[in-house]
């Protein structure tokens, strides 16, 4: 006896992503087919068309039936997204570019003692150092913002000499040497 051969028809899932052209409702700009579902869009999710980016408005789903397979089929239908120009602005000729902030506390007591120990409260001679050298570091930062506050504040500089005094870290690091 000779076996037959029967084939059993199955039905076949396919997933079907149509993504309308921006601000069309019926020209098509891609369609796209998978045998697992997509993941899910929703309204207000951004799309990478090429080098554009386009919101998606509203999405239709709706079940197609093709031979032997069942199309799931998920029409996105976006608009395109505006992008600002942001048009730089350069400084003027007499504006000096800020260096990048330490926020390291370490870094600021640190520096609070070079002020008093090394250059005696006077930011405006830290500056010249650090011009001097060529620097642009958080220092920089540091002695501009003391300064701006002992114009603003002279008592502060007694209150941060204090503040050094009481600390004895100086001595401790001048007798290792």
């Amino acid at each position: 006896m000779t076996l037959i051969g029967v084939k059993l028809r199955q039905r076949r899932n396919l997933y079907v992503l149509v993504i309308h052209v921006p601000g069309s409702r019926k020209r098509i700009l891609e369609r796209r087919i998978a045998r697992r579902p997509w993941v899910p869009l929703v309204v207000g999710d951004v799309l990478e068309l090429g080098r554009k980016r386009a919101r998606v408005t509203a999405l239709a789903t709706r079940i197609d039936r093709r031979d032997d397979d069942l199309e799931h089929v998920t029409s996105v239908y976006s608009r395109l997204l505006v992008t600002r120009r942001v048009r730089r602005v350069s400084p003027a000729a007499n504006v000096i570019p800020m260096p990048a902030a330490d926020e390291s506390m370490v870094a600021q007591f640190l520096r609070y003692h070079v002020l008093v120990r090394v250059f005696d409260g006077d930011p405006d001679a830290w500056l010249a150092h650090l011009r001097a050298r060529g620097s642009e570091s958080g220092d920089v930062r540091f002695a501009r913002w003391i300064r701006s506050r002992l114009r603003r504040d002279p008592n502060l500089l007694a209150s941060i000499r204090k503040m050094v005094d009481a600390t004895p870290f100086w001595e401790a690091v001048a007798g290792c040497q």
